[in-house]
């Protein structure tokens, strides 16, 4: 990937340019069970998962950039990229394999300090050019998102952060009209709750934290306490856990109720 920062006394402006599309990190059914909304239940590594790759050069890139600003207090932004969805959300019909389908987003953010405390807000549009009306269901719909945080330190060295997340699909009614039977219909509105919890002790070099997270509309729920020791100026060590809850097996978080987790590790730096 390529990136260019310009300055100037108006705003600042950053690009980046990848010639060949990055994925994220998708899970597959390899290592971790999913919900597979094709057939209905739990898939693993014995139900294939193929997908059909972005990575032809220069034909499958990616472009982004940002405009930021810092006035009055304010840290100010707006986004823009152009590319694909980062995670398989696609199915192409004749091959039967997952696809990345095109999509754009447009975003503004804002972050600032008050009442003692550090408040932000996001916003954005999903547009996702392949289905911009809605009526196939085998690509997602466009999305409107929004999230509002604050982060504050109510007592020395204990910090509590939260945030209300929302995402919106448009053009629902198209989405549920074309949806096959067989296949469990998303929500127009899908709403989480977050809350993360930042507590330092013995001179700040025991860090204990605690990331929850609720959908409210799923009724669901994933929570990551940690604990993380300095020994000394080369030796760390850390404990922690992720933990999957949820009333339905195809919902986001529910579908991971079985794969909970704890993990342990021991750290030298030099």
């Amino acid at each position: 990937a390529v990136k260019a920062s310009f300055f100037s006394d108006v705003a600042n402006l950053d690009v980046v340019y990848t010639p060949r599309f990055d994925p994220d990190r998708y899970i597959d059914g390899e290592d971790i069970s999913y919900f597979n909304p094709r057939i209905g239940r739990l898939a693993g590594d014995d139900d294939p998962f193929p997908v059909e790759k972005r990575d032809d050069w220069f034909t499958d890139d990616e472009i982004a950039a940002r405009i930021s600003r810092n006035t009055g207090g304010f840290d100010a932004a707006l986004y823009g990229y152009h590319g694909f969805w980062k995670s398989p959300m696609g199915f192409d019909s004749v091959s039967e394999k997952a696809t990345f389908p095109a999509l754009s987003v447009y975003g503004v953010s804002l972050r600032c300090n008050m009442l003692k405390c550090v408040g932000s807000m996001e916003a954005g549009y999903y547009d996702s050019r392949e289905d911009r009306l809605g009526g196939n269901p085998l690509i997602p719909n466009s999305q409107a998102r929004f999230l509002a945080g604050y982060e504050q330190e109510i007592v020395t060295d204990l910090t509590v952060g939260g945030q209300y997340y929302i995402e919106h699909t448009t053009d629902y009614a198209a989405y549920r009209a074309t949806l096959p039977d067989s296949m469990t219909p998303a929500d127009k509105d899908r709403h989480i709750l977050t809350l993360r919890l930042t507590w330092l002790v013995l001179h700040q070099d025991l860090r204990l934290t605690c990331f929850a997270f609720y959908s409210p509309t799923d009724k669901d729920a994933y929570l990551r306490p940690a604990a993380y020791y300095r020994i000394d100026d080369h030796w760390a060590a850390s404990v922690g856990a992720n933990l999957f809850m949820g009333e339905s097996e195809h919902t986001f978080f529910g579908q991971f109720e079985d794969t909970a987790n704890a993990y342990a590790s021991l750290r030298y730096g030099f």
